[in-house]
């Protein structure tokens, strides 16, 4: 494993004033912490680690496989594992055998328990986050388990499955997002879904601000024989594309927009809970 190494800001959004050289002549470095769901060697997370770096320092813990479709999933059956494998002043690298959430609680409780964590990044995911596709996330998951440990926390997903992925749209977008969050804070029990469209960074149209949309997966599952004739089960399926709203994640990237989507932690119907009460239940 080489030195992620830190490399100068040069984003060229608007209004855009780099935190690093801003801010840290007045006040201790911010700790950013970097997780994933596409394991500790994907290119994704080597490209965000290199962005937080202009920012403060960084602590890397991320599961030393893929991890993608664990959603919210955390180990306790099995014993976790944590092993290092870089350490310099500003930036430390850590594997886990564990999933995202699980990345993050170690850090958490474990790595960085008598320090404060400036703010949680999760990514750059290669592949969409929104719609349907933010339950079952991984990367999310990452951004929502910060959340709930109190961190600011953002999660970034590029939609891109290719190994060739240009990540200079994605990195863009980190610097001004990391440098807001920073800068602003989120509330509490709020993090950020952030989806990148699959395009040249100068044809992006800019950033909207969405809501998840009420698309489904329209799921398959093919039964499959083993050389010894036992089934096995192979899913596959492709998204419905029934919420036609213009204001939402999905529709935002597929019109060349940056999708910043805020998730909130609590997943009350409020409206619900007025319905229910009609209801009259006893027992």
């Amino acid at each position: 494993m080489t030195k992620w190494e830190k490399k100068p800001c040069c984003c060229n959004l608007p209004n855009f004033v780099p935190y690093y050289s801003k801010n840290m002549q007045e006040k201790k470095k911010p700790l950013i912490l970097v997780v994933n769901d596409d394991g500790v060697e994907a290119v994704g997370i080597r490209h965000l680690s290199n962005v937080a770096q202009e920012f403060g320092r960084v602590v890397v813990v991320a599961p030393s496989s893929g991890k993608s479709g664990m959603s919210h999933a955390i180990t306790f059956i099995n014993p976790l594992r944590l092993r290092r494998l870089y350490f310099a002043p500003d930036i430390e690298i850590y594997k886990t055998n564990g999933t995202p959430a699980d990345s993050v609680k170690l850090a958490v409780r474990h790595l960085l328990k008598d320090e404060k964590i400036d703010l949680v990044v999760s990514g750059f995911n290669q592949g969409a986050n929104t719609s349907a596709s933010v339950i079952y996330s991984g990367t999310v998951a990452g951004a929502v388990e910060g959340c709930l440990s109190g961190i600011p926390s953002i999660a970034f997903s590029v939609v891109n499955y290719d190994k060739t992925c240009d990540f200079e749209a994605a990195k863009k977008t980190a610097r001004h997002l990391i440098a807001s969050v920073l800068e602003h804070g989120l509330p509490p029990h709020v993090c950020l879904n952030v989806n990148i469209p699959n395009i040249a960074a100068d044809k992006i149209k800019g950033f909207k601000i969405t809501r998840q949309a009420n698309n489904y997966w329209n799921e398959t599952i093919e039964i499959r024989t083993d050389l010894i004739n036992n089934p096995y089960f192979w899913m596959g399926g492709n998204m419905a594309e029934v919420d036609k709203g213009r204001d939402t994640d999905h529709w935002a990237v597929m019109h060349n927009y940056i999708s910043v989507h805020p998730i909130n932690t609590d997943w009350t119907n409020q409206k619900m809970i007025k319905e229910l009460k009609t209801w009259k239940l006893t027992y």
